[in-house]
C-alpha cells in the first residue's frame, strides 16, 4: 500500500513538474512572442516614419522656393457660381460653372520681394480637356509692380471652346493655365504657374 501510496505521489510530482515546465516553456514563447511584436511594431513605425518623412520631403522639396510673383486669385466676369451639375446618369460635384461663351480673365498676382520689376510677362492658356487641338493662348504685361504690392491682369473677351448645353459632362470641362513669366532683365528671375478648372454650361443660370 505504501508502495503504491509512494508510486502514485511520484506519479504525481511527475506530472507537476512536466505542467511547470510546460508553463515555462509556454511563459519563455510567450515571452519570445511578445518580444517579436514589440520588434515587429517598432519596425512597423520606423518604416511609417520613413515614408512620411519622404513625403514631406517631396512636399517641402516643391514648395521650397516662395514664388516671387504670387498668384493671389482669378475672377471670372460675368462672375461664375459653384454648384453640382447632372448630366444623364452623371453627377459632378461642386463644379466652377461659367454660364457665358464669351467672359472676362481677371488674374490679381503679388510682388513677394523686396525688388521693383518691370515688364512682367503673364500668359493665359485656355483648352478644351479631352481636345489637345483646342488651344487659345493670350498675353499680358504688367508694366511695373512696387516690392509687396499687387495688380491685376486682365484678359477680355475670353472665347469659351465648347459649351455643355446641359447635355454634355466632357463638353465644356476647361483648363485655364496661368503664367507669370519670367524676365530677368525686369527683376524676374522666376515662371510661376497655376491652373484652374471650370464648366461652360450657357443652360445654367445665376439665380
Amino acid at each position: 500500500m505504501h508502495v503504491l501510496a509512494g508510486t502514485c505521489i511520484g506519479f504525481f510530482r511527475l506530472k507537476f513538474l512536466e505542467v511547470a515546465d510546460l508553463l515555462k516553456i509556454i511563459s519563455v514563447n510567450r515571452k519570445y512572442l511578445t518580444v517579436t511584436i514589440a520588434i515587429l511594431f517598432v519596425c512597423l513605425l520606423g518604416l511609417g516614419a520613413i515614408n512620411l518623412w519622404t513625403h514631406n520631403q517631396v512636399t517641402v522639396g516643391t514648395n521650397e522656393i516662395a514664388p516671387e510673383v504670387k498668384m493671389l486669385g482669378l475672377t471670372v466676369e460675368p462672375s461664375s457660381l459653384t454648384k453640382d451639375l447632372t448630366y444623364g446618369n452623371e453627377t459632378l460635384k461642386s463644379v466652377q460653372v461659367i454660364t457665358a461663351k464669351t467672359f472676362d480673365l481677371i488674374l490679381t498676382v503679388q510682388n513677394t520681394t523686396g525688388q521693383k520689376m518691370t515688364n512682367i510677362p503673364v500668359e493665359l492658356q485656355i483648352s478644351l480637356i479631352g481636345n489637345d487641338k483646342q488651344i487659345v493662348s493670350k498675353i499680358g504685361n504688367l508694366p511695373t509692380l512696387e516690392p509687396g504690392a499687387s495688380a491685376k491682369v486682365a484678359f477680355r473677351q475670353v472665347k469659351a471652346l465648347g459649351d455643355a448645353e446641359g447635355k454634355s459632362p466632357t463638353a465644356g470641362q476647361h483648363l485655364v493655365v496661368l503664367r507669370v513669366k519670367a524676365n530677368p532683365a525686369g527683376g524676374v528671375n522666376q515662371t510661376t504657374e497655376a491652373e484652374f478648372h471650370f464648366n461652360i454650361d450657357t443652360t445654367i443660370t445665376n439665380k
